[in-house]
């Protein structure tokens, strides 16, 4: 009697675990159900593809293969694949924005081991030369075949579910509605779940509570939006940021039965930018902490109010051309805030501050966007999501970061429920694609269409059509080559960089550009391009270009704590400043002009005879000071243009955005600003013969996860 182990693949989603191999269902009560030879054929291509955009195309190719077939009955099997499986129509399988369908729950694979008893008996010596001749060749390649199926099955796994400490953790949506959501707040019960929704990529964001013992939703307040609920202490009051008649308003509204809320009530402004940073009460509703901006030329700072007196006091200042203090955490204990800031170089800092004596420590610094943090119910450590997807762990007493576990995809805000249970806003916050469109018509054209991050395209020309663009297709942000029709990675960098501001040289030989605020240039002429970075490894830069001799670059640089101009020249990284205050500048070469932006000022700004003080090849000698060259009265004086991302002049046309809306005026014109296109999310632009590339940012669509430790890892 021999025995022979057998593996069975079996699938756990959602509630129920699926059997491609018997097209079984198993589900939460134990019932089985077999699936249709179709149903089980379109459960395993979304299996197969979890978390992607599957298109209706891809439909008809895979499962109905040569058949044509109508988009009703694509809708009709998928209709009964979700009846089958006992799931709603926008539970776990949803269609998405009539683009396709997304399957958006976890899923584990799980091999289970059959042992069968089998009669067998001996071998004569011919069936030995038949079996060493024929099957065990045969036998080889099925085992190399199963053994790479299996190295990519559970790469996938892995890649998807990551065991960190011998512990591992699963992934349970809690809700899904169409569109984004984020900022998760579970009420103190555990009965209502309350976050921040955007349906559309308008970024029109409203906020809603759902009873999680059933799919009631509900929205709490009809401002044109609405962000970052937090609940008080107790449950009985929901806190919130509403944006209404260009005023931001910190809000509340009453829990006074179940799903049922009191009108909502302002407590006190919070500034004139729409705003989606928390807001936090304390234990005994007495403080309530939010983040404030005055105007959209300074930074945000942190406030409080006193809920009974109505008392508001300032809490922090930063003073540098900013996004300041952005987000904030309360430790339970109410006696301590972690505070999130961005300086002007993009680069960022959790602090703590002493809430009695008002002293900050820094904790940390970063160099990518972080959404908030939340702290451990023992007060003596906070949890963030860091740029790889990881859920991190900050130890305040070691100053230590201890990764918790590595989520499936890149995901934002995150609350702590208990000790290695969070609810996540779970998925990419945006995603981006690249566009042209033609100036004067402004007819557009998308360039490239992916499921990654496409920006800062710039045009190197237009026929052949090439340009550089940075791109997370391979993993880690990269610049990519497209040369018409085919693309070619340039870069090869082996850890996460926030790589942005790509300028072109003059004569198509060389790119300036930044990581993580440090400035790089790359030598595109030889076969694989050339790339390092230059000037100080401590120096920080924004805003760099070409000079129109393209021997030298002009960037803005931080010099203790001011940003100034600065000539940089690339074989040595001799780094020269030439004013002070500048955060940006931008050259119109076509007519040898030059234009800066100051710190904290509206407008732009002509700078004059700058040919004059460059360095040339006399990096010893100083300039003179060239604040005499500056013109008085700036362009665009009721427009805030921060650096030099969202504006550029070319043939003394300047071209911005503003307010999600881009415009183009003519200097030296008496005409107001012209509207080419509205409600764009339009980023870091290039303009090349009459033509405009540009990348649009979308929301993304994600929804709010429960990651939870499932205990010790089995070894």
């Amino acid at each position: 009697m021999n025995k022979t182990m057998h593996k069975l693949m079996k699938y756990q989603l959602a509630n129920l675990t699926f059997c491609p191999a018997t097209k079984t269902v198993v589900k939460a009560d134990g019932s089985v159900e077999k699936l249709r030879p179709q149903l089980a054929n379109i459960l395993t291509l979304f299996i197969e593809n979890k978390g992607q955009l599957i298109s209706s195309e891809l439909l008809h190719s895979s499962v109905w293969k040569k058949r044509t077939v109508e988009d009703k009955t694509v809708q009709a099997a998928l209709t009964k694949l979700r009846a089958s499986l006992g799931w709603q129509a926008d539970e776990n399988l949803i269609n998405e924005r009539s683009e396709g369908y997304r399957l958006v729950c976890e899923v584990t694979e799980l091999i289970e081991s059959i042992e069968e008893k089998i009669d067998k008996p001996s071998e004569t010596l011919a069936e030995k030369i038949t079996t060493n001749t024929i099957v065990k060749p045969l036998y080889a390649a099925l085992y190399v075949s199963l053994t790479l199926t299996l190295i990519i099955m559970l790469y996938v796994h892995f890649s998807t579910d990551h065991s960190v400490n011998g512990k591992t953790f699963t992934t349970k949506p809690i809700t899904y509605i169409k569109g984004q959501e984020l900022n998760p707040s579970l009420s103190p019960d555990g009965k209502y779940l309350a976050f921040t929704h955007a349906k559309s990529k308008t970024l029109q964001y409203q906020v809603k509570v759902k009873l999680l013992s059933s799919n009631q939703f509900l929205s709490v307040d009809e401002a044109e939006f609405s962000s970052t609920p937090s609940w008080s202490r107790n449950g009985s009051t929901l806190y919130y940021q509403a944006f209404t008649q260009e005023e931001c308003w910190v809000k509340k509204v009453e829990l006074i039965g179940e799903m049922t809320f009191a009108k909502p009530e302002i407590i006190t402004s919070c500034g004139k930018e729409k705003s989606e940073s928390p807001v936090v009460v304390d234990n005994d509703n007495e403080w309530l902490y939010f983040s404030y901006k005055t105007a959209l030329n300074k930074p945000m700072q942190i406030k409080r109010i006193n809920l009974n007196t109505e008392k508001v006091q300032q809490l922090t200042s930063p003073t540098e051309d900013a996004y300041g203090d952005y987000s904030l955490s309360l430790s339970p204990d109410g006696k301590t805030l972690a505070i999130l800031t961005f300086d002007s170089a993009a680069l960022g800092r959790a602090y703590l501050m002493n809430l009695q004596t008002k002293e900050q420590v820094l904790a940390f610094s970063y160099s990518h966007l972080l959404y908030n943090v939340s702290w451990a119910k023992d007060g003596e450590s906070f949890f963030y999501i860091d740029q790889d997807a990881y859920i991190v762990q900050f130890n305040l007493a070691k100053k230590s970061h201890r990764q918790i576990t590595k989520l499936s995809q890149p995901s934002q805000t995150i609350q702590v429920i208990k000790d290695h249970h969070f609810l996540v806003g779970f998925g990419e916050f945006y995603i981006s694609d690249l566009y042209k469109a033609t100036l004067g018509s402004y007819k557009t054209v998308q360039l490239q269409e992916s499921y990654f991050n496409d920006h800062s395209i710039t045009p190197i020309s237009t026929s052949p059509e090439q340009y550089v663009f940075v791109s997370n297709r391979s993993g880690l942000q990269q610049i990519w080559l497209y040369n018409n029709g085919s693309l070619k990675q340039l870069t090869h960098y082996q850890k996460s960089l926030s790589i942005k501001e790509l300028n072109l040289s003059g004569n198509a030989s060389a790119l300036v550009y930044l990581t993580d605020a440090r400035l790089n240039v790359m030598d595109l002429k030889p076969k694989q391009p050339r790339y390092q970075q230059v000037a100080s490894s401590d120096a920080l830069f924004r805003s760099p270009i070409w000079h129109c001799n393209n021997h030298t670059i002009l960037a803005s640089t931080k010099i203790k704590d001011v940003w100034s101009l600065a000539e940089i020249k690339p074989s040595t990284g001799t780094v020269n400043i030439l004013l002070q205050g500048v955060t940006g500048i931008k050259a119109d070469c076509n007519n040898d002009k030059y234009y800066v932006t100051q710190e904290e000022k509206f407008g732009i700004y002509l700078l004059s005879n700058l040919a004059n003080h460059l360095l040339g090849d006399l990096p010893e000698k100083l300039p003179e000071s060239l604040s005499e060259n500056i013109q008085a009265i700036p362009y665009l004086a009721d427009y805030y243009l921060g650096s030099g991302r969202q504006w550029l002049v070319d043939n003394d046309v300047a071209y911005f955005v503003h307010q999600r809306a881009f415009y183009s005026t003519i200097l030296n014109g008496s005409t107001e600003p012209v509207k080419h296109m509205s409600n764009i999310n339009l980023k870091e632009f290039k303009i090349l013969d009459a033509k405009l590339y540009f990348s649009e940012k979308v929301l993304n669509d994600s929804y709010i996860a429960q990651i939870s430790d499932n205990g010790s890892k089995k070894q």
